[in-house]
């Protein structure tokens, strides 16, 4: 997931601001969609099935653009395999009937009523009112509790796909129908769709099916085991409380349910208005809004990258992650985007990644993976008075004269020697190792008794800063004052 944002990321780089601009206007456009098959040319715009997988939008672990390319190929791929199923929609019934001639054509029967009685039940139960239909599987073990027929799987509508705002919106329509009895029905009615599509698809493939039969298959925690087995060799249960409820909206939807298979069933997903749905939502953004449907993936490659860094430049860098990762998740909460809180992400990122690039600057100026060596350097992104041990002679020293010797070469285009006292010769004399100071310090100390030679020794300190527009001299004298 996070090597297709990262290349989605690139291409959006690469592409540069006006050639993106006009994908997208092509994308959107009305030119790009075959209304006949639902399909866009997503090969104008670069973006094929690898980077955007056709499964079901996840509406968890992606950004919303994200959803919304994705709920594009899931209404082609719908499209494309109901297309294929409506030119065979029979084959599997057909399937199914002849296996089930074909069990029922070899009996034994000793009594001549017996024989009559299992021809009159063949004859009505290959009815054409009562025929299966829509039939995917045998089911392995269970069999219908009032005629201890096979159960059989029945062929349901694939569960609707919803993106994140979707989700939103069917969230504000429950909460806004109220707690009264019509509100609690409208409320039971809209969720109960796919409920009783997969109803009805059951009714269809298992005739004289009761609502006991469902429940087995589709809820089996609500079937409660008991003890000994039925006619049919099946071990005996019953409904669970809940469903024992009486009017409760298993039952009602039940009752409603018609046998009708589910590829005459009114469609739950229709894939071609989704997809215009979803283009109209991409058509009505300007570019900057669409970008702006990135930040939550930008951020968080932004912490991944971050993540992947040394911690010895910053000591509290887990925990500054995890506070961004807090701030990410409450600004991702919404699909609304939540700009504010999102300027308070890019502030802190931006002032870590300050900080690393400093670091990465100095551990290159002065390498070297000891302790010492990342305690200078902490020190001196700490703006502390560092104190280099051994001098100009010293590693640090050296290193330090360098960057002084390659800033004078810059400087005045001339080659200056690596070694020597930082003057090259008299002729030369501007060819120096160091700048010229911008300004000089010198500070005497000494010890000596005041006010008197008998008095005792007390210390003396004398400051002087040489500019070349000024000069200040501070001094610092101290005297005996025992015998004052």
């Amino acid at each position: 997931m996070t090597s297709c944002r990262n290349r989605l990321w690139d291409r959006v780089k690469s592409a540069g601001p006006v050639r993106y601009s006009s994908s997208c206007i092509a994308f959107c456009s009305a030119e790009t969609l075959d209304r006949e098959t639902v399909k866009p040319r997503l090969n104008t715009v670069g973006l094929s099935e690898s980077l955007v997988g056709t499964g079901f939008p996840d509406s968890v672990r992606t950004c919303l653009l994200h959803q919304k390319l994705q709920m594009i190929n899931c209404c082609i791929e719908r499209k494309k395999r109901r297309n294929e199923f409506d030119l065979k929609p029979l084959n599997i019934v057909d399937h199914f009937d002849s296996e089930e001639e074909s069990e029922e054509e070899f009996f034994e029967c000793e009594e001549e009523a017996s024989v009559q009685e299992v021809q009159v039940h063949r004859k009505t139960k290959h009815l054409l009112w009562n025929k299966p239909t829509g039939r995917l599987s045998k089911h392995p073990s269970l069999k219908l509790l009032k005629t201890g027929d096979a159960l059989y799987l029945p062929v349901t509508q694939d569960p609707v796909p919803k993106t994140e705002d979707q989700l939103e919106e069917d969230a504000q329509l429950m909460m806004q129908l109220g707690t009264d009895k019509q509100g609690s029905e409208m409320r039971a009615r809209l969720m109960s769709a796919s409920l009783l599509s997969d109803m009805e698809s059951f009714k269809a493939a298992n005739p004289g099916s009761e609502l006991e039969d469902f429940i087995r298959w589709y809820s089996p925690r609500d079937w409660i085991e008991e003890e000994g087995t039925d006619q049919w060799g099946q071990i005996n249960g019953h409904l669970s409380p809940r469903m024992k409820i009486p009017n409760n909206p298993w039952a009602t939807t039940w009752n409603s349910a018609q046998p009708v298979p589910a590829h005459r069933q009114k469609r739950l997903f229709d894939d071609t208005k989704e997809a215009e749905k979803t283009i109209q939502f991409l058509a009505c953004r300007r570019i900057g809004e669409i970008c702006q449907l990135l930040m939550p993936v930008l951020a968080h490659a932004a912490l991944q990258a971050l993540a992947q860094h040394k911690q010895q430049a910053i000591a509290k860098l887990p925990d500054i992650i995890n506070g961004i990762t807090t701030k990410l998740q409450r600004a991702t909460k919404s699909f609304h985007l939540q700009t504010h809180i999102y300027d308070d992400i890019i502030d802190e990122i931006s002032t870590i990644k300050a900080l690393l690039t400093q670091y990465n600057s100095l551990n290159n100026k002065f390498p070297g993976e000891n302790e010492e060596t990342t305690a200078f350097i902490i020190n001196l992104m700490e703006g502390k008075e560092v104190s280099i041990s051994g001098g100009a002679r010293s590693l640090p020293g050296l290193r330090i004269t360098e960057m002084f010797r390659n800033s004078q070469k810059a400087t005045y285009m001339v080659d200056i020697p690596s070694s020597g006292s930082g003057r090259t010769g008299a002729g030369n004399e501007k060819q120096k190792t160091f700048p010229e100071p911008s300004s000089k310090e010198f500070i005497l100390r000494g010890v000596t008794p005041r006010p008197s030679p008998t008095s005792a020794p007390q210390p003396q300190r004398l400051y002087v800063n040489l500019k070349r527009e000024s000069i200040r001299l501070a001094g610092f004298f101290s005297e005996d004052t025992t015998f004052l």
